[in-house]
């Protein structure tokens, strides 16, 4: 029989976020230096940089363009001089994880796994933490 101790264990690891060991800072100052490279690349005049996640030589920056959609841009290298490979913008259920991770997959080839293991979670799960 198992034990109270050992189910709650076994069930916060299985629900432990694929984001941990992700570097998710980002601060004031370099999303302020950021943020009119990524307006420029998005042809628009003002950028908010909400949240980054980086893996890798790679990095996802949430934005909110202000005039559009809130968006996830996907980099291959230095944001401040590469354009975004991909972007991605919209809702997704906690049922569309693996569609989103392989949708990563698809249009973000080379991305690290674990990068886009957290990306998958945080969209489908993760943004009400």
């Amino acid at each position: 029989m198992i034990s109270i101790l050992t189910f709650l264990l076994f069930a916060s690891v299985a629900m432990a976020s694929p984001c941990r060991g992700i570097d998710q800072a980002l601060s004031p100052e370099a999303k302020a230096s950021l943020a009119p490279t990524i307006a420029k690349q998005m042809q628009t005049s003002n950028v908010e940089v909400l949240r980054s996640f980086r893996g890798g030589d790679w990095s996802i920056l949430y934005v909110d363009p202000h005039d559009s959609d809130e968006a996830f841009l996907f980099y291959s290298g230095n944001p401040q001089i590469s354009h975004f490979v991909t972007l991605w913008a919209g809702a997704a259920t906690t049922h569309e994880q693996a569609t989103i991770r392989k949708w990563v997959r698809i249009n973000a080839p080379g991305i690290p796994a674990p990068l886009a293991a957290c990306f998958a979670w945080y969209v489908t799960q993760g943004r009400t933490e």
